[in-house]
């Protein structure tokens, strides 16, 4: 993401959307009511003296819609926005119709709020740091399957799905070709990902001897692509491979200040100390009752809580938990750490001091 233009008195960002990791920041910061100003296409209907449609003419017009519906459509790498239009370049767009402006790679658009929120400054700031750092592709590999993953920012995007039938040791023969192949369509599908992600790096993983196999095989076939890998051992193969391979921090080695790494950390660090009846607090009540106290070292959010009907509140306590110097992270609903999150009411604090 690149900032183009700030007007903090009108309370207006214009940016230009670079990636799908920048898609699902804005998809967090803006808001229903929040003004999105952007060039779009729009349908006129060319009526004819009988008053029936002749034809569907697609005219570009500049717009401003004030948002009522915000969708992230992440294969379609979209976000869209849909509201009134409020502001039109055009004297033929009539103001109050309703439009969708689709958000994608390449989009510049401006943002209008009443109010930008430490948070939602934050966030643009995070996305804007993010297009600097590598990308990074995890590659779980075992005997006869492989699963790949993107780390992204707001967590993992499993890409593809290998499998071959090697067949039983006692057709060596035929198992090393169809092991070969097997070898070949991960490379390929690696290639690709390369070149069409911009990834950087690739992290292959895996329990035993098997991915050392398939690093030497890129080795010899693959050159250019074994210089961009880095190699590391899991107990399992699959997803659970690949999620083991966040949890040991390899991501991190591979690139600094991983956000999927971090925010699964301080989850789990939550989840032990919940365990240990130690510094800790969730749920919204108990949460509230810490931050009013001082006692908020670190505290998670839930994204998904930041587009319920409590978001103003929620707003209200991340900010009076900063100007209490806490540390204040919006975890991602999109990794497993998320998920467990989610369980234990979307919000948690890791304390300075107990309160009760």
């Amino acid at each position: 993401m690149e900032i183009l233009e700030e007007k903090p008195k009108e309370g207006m960002v214009k940016i230009k959307v670079e990636t799908l990791d920048d898609l699902w920041h804005l998809y967090h910061v803006i808001n229903e009511g929040d003004i999105v100003y952007a060039k779009t296409l729009r349908k006129q209907a060319q009526r004819s003296d009988s008053l029936r449609p002749e034809k569907v003419e697609v005219i570009p017009v500049f717009l401003g819609v004030k948002a009522e519906k915000i969708n992230l459509h992440k294969f379609a790498n979209q976000l869209r926005i849909t509201g009134p239009i409020v502001y039109t370049s055009r004297d033929d767009v009539p103001l109050g119709k309703y439009h969708t402006i689709a958000v994608e790679p390449g989009t510049v658009l401006t943002i209008q709020k009443e109010r930008w929120r430490p948070h939602h400054i934050e966030r643009i700031k995070e996305a804007v740091e993010a297009s600097k750092r590598a990308k990074v592709m995890i590659v779980a590999v075992e005997d006869g399957e492989a699963e790949i993953a993107v780390v992204r920012e707001y967590g993992l995007d499993f890409i593809a799905s290998i499998r071959h039938n090697l067949g039983g040791k006692r057709y060596n023969v035929k198992r090393e070709e169809e092991e070969k192949r097997f070898f070949h369509d991960i490379a390929k599908t690696m290639l690709e990902l390369f070149e069409r992600e911009n990834i950087d790096r690739a992290i292959i993983a895996g329990p035993g001897f098997y991915k050392e196999d398939f690093v030497k095989f890129l080795k010899e076939n693959y050159p250019e692509l074994a210089k961009k890998v880095v190699t590391d051992d899991t107990s399992m193969g699959g997803r659970t491979g690949i999620y083991e391979v966040i949890k040991r921090g390899t991501v991190d080695k591979v690139y600094m200040e991983n956000r999927v790494s971090r925010e699964i950390s301080l989850v789990e660090k939550v989840i032990e100390e919940i365990a240990k009846n130690g510094l800790v607090a969730y749920g919204l009540k108990e949460v509230e009752e810490a931050i009013n106290y001082g006692a908020v070292d670190t505290l998670l959010v839930l994204d998904e809580l930041l587009k319920s009907e409590n978001r103003e509140k929620l707003e209200d306590m991340m900010e009076l938990a900063r100007n209490l110097r806490a540390n204040v992270v919006v975890v991602s609903s999109e990794h497993e750490g998320g998920d467990k999150l989610k369980a234990l009411g979307g919000i948690a604090a890791l304390l300075r001091f107990k309160i009760k």
